[in-house]
């Protein structure tokens, strides 16, 4: 008997949800979001339209911490060498508690395994639209935003 290695989808209700916020998240968004965060930390990288993309960019939380500094210098003090697991989810949650202090509100404010895990990444980028929002009126440019042509109803 041949083993699986993805990870079963939890039954019923539990599963319902993880489905619709997969289809919540869309891929055009979380390019421009990439493009957002590359051009205000001015760090080159992958800007890949896709979810695995937009997940593998942020999951170690550096970019991240790099966004908030470049937003205002300090918000992160220290961002951690993502060589382990919990170096990885500190930088998240300084990031999540940066982006509180930036006005963020909690309902708006992923966990830390939402995007570490890849549970739920509609809900970074809920975050990070949040984010764009709130810093605008300090003078930073928001990020693209995207056409209702390219919202996919599920």
């Amino acid at each position: 008997m041949s083993q699986s290695y993805h990870r079963p989808r939890p039954a019923g209700m539990a599963g319902a949800i993880l489905d619709k916020q997969a289809n919540k998240f869309n891929d055009v968004e979380a390019g421009y979001l990439l493009e957002w965060i590359r051009d205000l930390t001015k760090e080159e990288f992958d800007c890949e339209p896709s979810r695995d993309n937009f997940r593998e960019q942020l999951k170690d939380g550096s970019k991240l911490c790099k966004l908030v500094n470049a937003i205002q210098e300090g918000s992160v003090k220290k961002i951690m060498k993502p060589i382990s697991n919990f170096n990885c989810l500190e930088n998240i949650n300084q990031f999540t508690n940066a982006a509180r202090k930036l006005g963020v509100k909690d309902e708006e404010t992923f966990q830390s395994v939402d995007l570490f895990d890849g549970r739920d990444l509609f809900s970074v980028t809920v975050t990070l639209q949040s984010l764009a929002r709130k810093v605008e009126k300090l003078g930073v440019a928001p990020p693209k935003q995207v056409s209702k042509d390219q919202i996919v109803n599920m």
